[in-house]
């Protein structure tokens, strides 16, 4: 478990190559819903369109973070098939040891998120379609969907799996109203 901490910056990047490359397929309405009966979506309306414009240290700073601490200034990659920035916390101990990196992937989709054995559960942040998949022993990923083929992964490696995941998404609030809409 310690030797996840010491390493956040790798356990970001093996998080990344856990996800799979599947695309998702696309669902049509039934033709016989009149106009007047359709209902508003829990989700925001999204485009996964010209999403290689975004730059992910756009979406989360040092200062968004403070509430957790002192962070390094932040490190740009290209891991698994996400632009990824990452953040890590200035730790004077293993166990303070906090890494949050924000990924986007211009080509899979919410549908793609692996299951690392511990389940992921579907739900949304302000309205947007999102996926939160803990990766233990302290890893957690949060998955907001930009469009049908695209999303902005939220990878936070802590000293346990659920406290990252309590942190994953609380970044969510932070970084989706920042995502495009519609």
């Amino acid at each position: 478990m310690k030797k996840l901490c010491v390493l956040p910056l790798a356990a970001a990047a093996l998080v990344l190559a856990a996800c799979s490359s599947e695309k998702p397929g696309s669902a049509s309405p039934a033709p016989s819903a009149p106009p007047a009966q359709s209902s508003a979506s829990s989700a925001a309306p999204t485009s996964g369109g010209d999403t290689a414009s975004i730059d992910p240290c756009s979406l989360v700073s040092a200062a968004d973070l403070a509430s957790y601490g002192t962070f390094k200034p932040p490190t740009n990659e290209s891991a698994g098939g996400a632009r990824l920035c990452t953040l890590n916390k200035e730790a004077a101990a293993v166990s303070e040891t906090l890494s949050i990196g924000v990924g986007v992937r211009d080509a899979q989709g919410l549908d793609s998120v692996s299951d690392s054995g511990n389940g992921k559960t579907t739900g949304n942040v302000n309205g947007r379609k999102a996926v939160l998949a803990p990766r233990p022993p302290g890893g957690c990923l949060m998955a907001l969907e930009l469009g049908p083929s695209a999303r902005v992964d939220l990878l936070v490696a802590a000293d346990d799996a659920q406290k990252a995941c309590g942190i994953a998404e609380k970044v969510a609030d932070i970084v989706e109203p920042k995502l495009p809409k519609g």
